[in-house]
């Protein structure tokens, strides 16, 4: 079952059903039905896990190519292409389908996600532009707004709650494309660091994060989260902005996989935080 597991990126899932849970419980005020919060989740992780596995499917000739995914299930051929597709189409319907028993909104949602990260990423952008995550990046907040809906009807606290994950995702996704620079440059895909060079797309990079900063501001400001929240916050994402700033001084290959990985720290600091914002 090892292989199963592995194309639906187990680590990456767990960090987007984080900041599903999160939104859930805070659109829910913490008063939760365990029959609708089960189901909300279970339909919410599926359909992440579908859509990762048909991303893995159709990226299995580049990643092929890149040392750093050659050996995942399809290219590796531990997992053949069809049954992959079959996997990846499988769960994500059962997700979607049972994303309608909760509610139409959030069902939409759960699809949308599909679309941005497999059509609009996958298929049209990821080879062709520079820009491609900035569009794809869409997907990965889209688990965040999906728990806001299934709770609440009135979108903007799930749409500010959601854009802290899209300001997030380029500094998730180019500090390690500039990590694995080579593999990307044989694989020919035109991420934005390659493009236009490390130091810009670094200074780019900052320039989100420092939206990042507003965007939990206005969280605060919009929902009815306490100082603990606004103050964990604001200091981790302060504190990425400094390393950020520093980063783009002096960038190299070395440092953006920390950089990687803070980002990602920085991401759950601020979802957890926001569960204590509650109390």
């Amino acid at each position: 079952m090892k292989k199963f597991v592995e194309v639906i990126k187990p680590k990456q899932t767990a960090l987007l059903m984080v900041t599903c849970i999160t939104a859930y419980i805070i659109a829910s005020k913490g008063i939760i039905n365990i029959k609708h919060f089960t189901l909300s989740i279970i339909s919410t992780s599926l359909a992440i896990s579908g859509t990762t596995a048909l991303n893995m499917w159709l990226d299995r000739d580049i990643d092929s190519l890149m040392y750093r995914t050659r050996n995942r299930p399809v290219p590796s051929g531990k997992l053949s292409p069809r049954i992959c597709m079959v996997y990846g189409s499988i769960l994500f319907l059962v997700g979607f389908f049972m994303g309608l028993l909760v509610n139409i909104l959030f069902a939409t949602i759960l699809l949308l996600g599909l679309i941005f990260d497999i059509i609009i990423y996958t298929v049209l952008l990821k080879r062709r532009s520079p820009y491609s995550i900035i569009l794809g990046g869409f997907a990965g907040a889209m688990p965040a707004l999906a728990g806001w809906c299934a709770v609440e009807s009135e979108i903007l606290g799930g749409i500010i709650l959601s854009s802290i994950v899209l300001l997030w995702i380029p500094a998730h996704i180019w500090y390690i494309t500039m990590h694995y620079e080579e593999d990307y440059r044989v694989a020919k895909i035109p991420m934005y660091p390659l493009v236009v060079g490390m130091e810009k797309a670094s200074w780019t990079i900052v320039a989100f994060i420092s939206f990042m900063l507003i965007a939990v501001t206005l969280l605060y400001i919009l929902i009815d989260l306490n100082l603990f929240y606004l103050t964990v916050s604001s200091l981790s994402v302060a504190y990425f902005l400094y390393r950020a700033v520093r980063f783009a001084i002096s960038p190299d290959r070395v440092n953006a996989k920390k950089m990687y990985k803070l980002a990602s720290l920085t991401l759950g600091i601020i979802y957890i935080s926001m569960l204590f914002g509650l109390w």
